[in-house]
């Protein structure tokens, strides 16, 4: 054992603020991140059902009319992100836990950037920020709850093809633009979990058909109209002379 050499290290003066960090969330001008607060835990439960139902004298069980067509429709989520900030004397908290209430509290309904979530967004707002604060830690711990809608947003339009916004496995290669002279028929993929709404972008003269009808359109852009996107493929009839452009956003339960 005489060419062993033992020394005692002590603890390692580590400043946690000069580490990397990597995981965060985005809410307006707040980015966790840049403002040093680690992100440590994040829960998103599934949302509950808005449930209409009718018991019916003498039948078994109940008659369940929450679905319209292939949806079902939810309510708000609670999406709570725990942060934690270290290494700040007394003054320092303060002002930290004080700023971090005064960026997220007062911003209305806007988007939400979880680094968990790649290509996708939540919207919603700020429901609480509830901080405690370790004297003997130097440190302070956030639980930030956010009242958002039920299903992530895609942050591009389908179609978008470039690479770097692209999240693979969740991505489809189709064309949502097309030269229209004369007759052809298309097809339009919602790859979420719940039916979207179209924004509809025309130069000269097109009329589409489908399953929901159909719209005789002319050079503008057309919002809340009677086309819908069922998940998966939809299939349409485009003639006229001109351009068509659909834009829309997959939304996903995750």
């Amino acid at each position: 054992m005489g060419q062993y050499k033992f020394v005692d290290t002590g603890p390692a003066d580590v400043d946690p603020n000069s580490q990397s960090i990597t995981e965060g969330i985005i809410f307006g001008s707040f980015d966790s991140g840049k403002q040093g607060w680690w992100l440590v835990d994040r829960q998103a439960p599934s949302p509950s059902e808005k449930t209409i139902t009718e018991s019916v004298p003498y039948t078994q069980g109940i008659f369940d009319l929450s679905m319209l067509g292939n949806d079902r429709f939810f309510n708000n989520r609670d999406v709570t992100f725990q942060l934690k900030s270290v290494g700040h004397q007394y003054e320092e908290r303060k002002y930290i836990e004080n700023n971090l209430k005064g960026q997220l509290m007062p911003l209305g309904i806007q988007s939400i950037f979880d680094t968990h979530e790649k290509g996708f967004h939540w919207i919603g707002k700020c429901k609480s920020v509830t901080v405690s604060d370790s004297a003997k830690n130097l440190d302070l711990t956030a639980t930030v709850v956010f009242d958002c809608f039920p299903f992530a947003i895609g942050n591009e339009p389908e179609g978008n093809d470039v690479w770097d916004d692209v999240y693979f496995p969740k991505w489809i290669c189709q064309t949502v633009e097309y030269s229209v002279a004369g007759r052809k028929d298309i097809a339009l993929f919602n790859i979420g979990d719940t039916s979207v709404e179209v924004k509809i972008i025309v130069t000269g003269e097109v009329s589409i058909s489908g399953a929901f009808g159909e719209l005789s359109l002319r050079s503008g852009v057309y919002t809340d109209t009677d086309l819908i996107l069922e998940c998966g493929e939809n299939e349409f009839n485009v003639s006229g002379n001109g351009k068509i452009e659909f834009v829309f956003y997959k939304e996903v339960m995750v």
